[in-house]
């Protein structure tokens, strides 16, 4: 008999642990918070498709493009003119094959700077658009 009550309250315990990982891990999911840091930035990714998925990155960078790539959110080549973004979330843009490419805005207007000269501040909220040029050359 104690051996059964013994194997009931462990096999309780156990149950009991599973439900509060399983709850851990689903209040996690939705928004994902990347790094931490001073600064709490919101970049809203929006697709070729239209879909939108945002990202919340805490850091202690100062400007855009140094945060995302801290975060792993982007990926591009540092230039003249300083980083340029070619991939967010593993999506590429690419001009030369269909004239698209990752515009940048805070606050639903576009930025006259790139993601390095873009200083960031607490509570920005920046988006990255797959956007595809009507420019004819």
């Amino acid at each position: 008999m104690k051996r059964l009550k013994l194997i009931l309250k462990s096999s309780a315990l156990f149950v009991l642990i599973a439900v509060i990982a399983l709850s851990v891990i689903s209040c996690n999911k939705g928004t994902e918070e990347k790094d931490s840091g001073k600064i709490t930035v919101t970049v809203e990714v929006i697709g070729k498709d239209g879909s939108s998925k945002e990202h919340v990155i805490k850091t202690d960078k100062t400007n855009l493009a140094d945060a995302l790539r801290e975060a792993g959110i982007v990926e591009g080549e540092d230039g003249d003119y300083g980083f340029f973004i070619t991939a967010v979330d593993g999506v590429t843009a690419d001009f030369a094959v269909d004239k698209s490419y990752w515009a940048i805005s805070k606050g639903g207007e576009y930025l006259m700077t790139g993601a390095s000269a873009t200083e960031i501040k607490d509570g920005d909220h920046f988006e990255l658009t797959y956007t595809i040029s009507d420019f004819e050359e």
